[in-house]
């Protein structure tokens, strides 16, 4: 014997927009409901100094609260030493450049040349130095160097 429980409706909101949605629902249907572009990640607020929850874009089950406030934000594709990664930022720092390029392999410090080109038009190539960041565009290219420095 089956027993179909059907979700309830409940009011959330997505870039300040309200929606009705099943609850429980999916991460994919959440995307869809607000027409949500493939290049960008939705978020669910939380309250406090947590980081805010990424929603995943699949079948993941997402119960929801009503009232709930969820909001989109680009994903940037950028470069480093030819592979690709997503970020989330608008800008990206030295150190973070170093740890994309170290992977998991590794710990960042201040013994490497950072490059970049392909940037926005407010910087669309030059030298990152530790401590600095730069802001991102998508393609943005970085390529980064040992110093040979210890």
């Amino acid at each position: 014997m089956s027993v179909n429980v059907a979700a309830h409706l409940v009011r959330i909101h997505i870039d300040r927009v309200a929606y009705s949605s099943p609850n429980p629902t999916t991460g994919e249907a959440l995307y869809a409901l607000a027409d949500i572009p493939k290049h960008e990640k939705l978020y669910r607020e939380v309250e406090g100094d947590a980081e805010d929850e990424m929603i995943p874009r699949d079948e993941t089950v997402i119960h929801l609260t009503a009232d709930e406030h969820f909001y989109s934000q680009k994903v940037f594709e950028i470069l480093v030493n030819g592979d690709d990664h997503e970020i989330e930022t608008k800008e990206i720092t030295y150190a973070r450049v170093v740890e994309l390029y170290l992977g998991s392999g590794g710990k960042p410090s201040n013994e490497y040349l950072v490059k970049y080109s392909h940037g926005p038009a407010e910087n669309p190539s030059g030298t990152l130095a530790p401590g600095q960041k730069v802001r991102v565009k998508d393609g943005m290219r970085f390529r980064v160097a040992g110093t040979g420095e210890s």
